[in-house]
């Protein structure tokens, strides 16, 4: 859902770019609530897309950062979304010390149809279809074994089919709420999520079946009763809006996590790629004399001139490990 944002100027301190994790209910669940500021706008105003895009794309943002913060990794956590819909396309991933970036890829003439056409009322554009598939990925490096999790999209949101994937993969009982607020008055994008999740029985001093699923609920309806304007208030900190969730349930705030808008990409890495191929099919996309490499993801341009290639090709040739024969 895209709300309106609070005015700039009337922001707590330390409210923006935050994972705040916590437990609940004496360590029977965990929760994680993100809010997202400075880096979803730089973000989202480097690409440029249609709102109905960049708000796919905020949403895609706050819930990697949320999904990212319950695992413990060193490396990349990345999800993507492949769909038959007007945005066919969303990346996003976050490092583990809370790097984040991401892209979207969209048909404009399918985005402007799903916009224009008649529904019911109440009944949102389904800007990313009905068929697709939503997609975790954890890389650790190449000394370890990827994991990877998919899952179908469902429902009408990317909630829905995050829902889902704990539902089908992890088996963990969970409930997500996200809100995106666009930019007014010259204000900022504002992403918000709150996750929480039960954790195995023997977790917590939760010892009842019934006593748990009791808990369980009431945790459930608290989170239901976070409007979207409250978790995108940029006047209430991160630890403000928790503690009115979940202070009369037994809350223990751990410690914040930064999160930042930092692409790693570089002139060096896009050089390498150039140089594994082959000088002529490399040229062929040369205009001017010169080739760029746009990143998906920050969208910087890296420019080479000819002499450059045939340079790079020349050291990536000299480097290569011999064959023998």
């Amino acid at each position: 859902m895209v709300s309106h944002v609070t005015a700039a100027g009337a922001v707590a301190p330390d409210a923006e770019d935050i994972c705040l994790p916590f437990i609940i209910n004496d360590g029977a669940f965990r929760g994680r609530l993100v809010r997202l500021t400075g880096s979803v706008s730089e973000i989202l105003t480097r690409h440029g897309d249609p709102p109905e895009v960049s708000t796919l794309l905020a949403e895609a943002m706050v819930a990697a950062v949320a999904l990212a913060n319950g695992l413990k990794y060193d490396g990349i956590f990345t999800l993507q979304v492949q769909s038959a819909g007007p945005v066919h396309t969303l990346v996003t991933d976050v490092t583990s010390t809370g790097e984040l970036r991401a892209w979207a890829k969209f048909d404009p003439d399918k985005l402007a149809a799903e916009t224009a056409k008649p529904r019911p009322a109440g009944s949102a554009p389904q800007y990313l279809g009905s068929s697709g598939h939503l997609g975790f990925t954890v890389d650790q490096g190449s000394d370890t074994e990827r994991y990877q999790g998919i899952v179908e999209l469902t429902g009408e949101t990317l909630a829905d089919s995050i829902h889902n994937y704990f539902r089908q993969s992890e088996q963990i009982e969970s409930a997500l709420k996200i809100a995106v607020g666009a930019p007014r008055n010259g204000g900022p994008w504002t992403a918000g999520a709150v996750l929480i999740q039960r954790m195995p029985e023997d977790g917590g001093r939760i010892i009842d079946r019934e006593e748990a699923e009791d808990a369980w609920r009431t945790a459930v309806i608290l989170l239901g009763s976070l409007k979207d304007s409250e978790l995108l208030d940029l006047s209430l900190t991160p630890a403000q809006l928790v503690k009115r969730l979940y202070t009369t349930v037994g809350l223990r705030l751990l410690d914040r996590r930064p999160v930042v808008a930092k692409c790693r990409c570089s002139r060096e890495r896009s050089a390498r790629i150039l140089a594994s191929f082959p000088v002529e099919e490399v040229r062929s996309y040369a205009q001017d004399g010169i080739v760029h490499m746009v990143c998906e993801f920050c969208r910087t341009d890296y420019a080479f001139s000819e002499n450059e290639l045939l340079a790079l090709s020349r050291q990536h040739r000299s480097q290569a490990p011999a064959v023998n024969e």
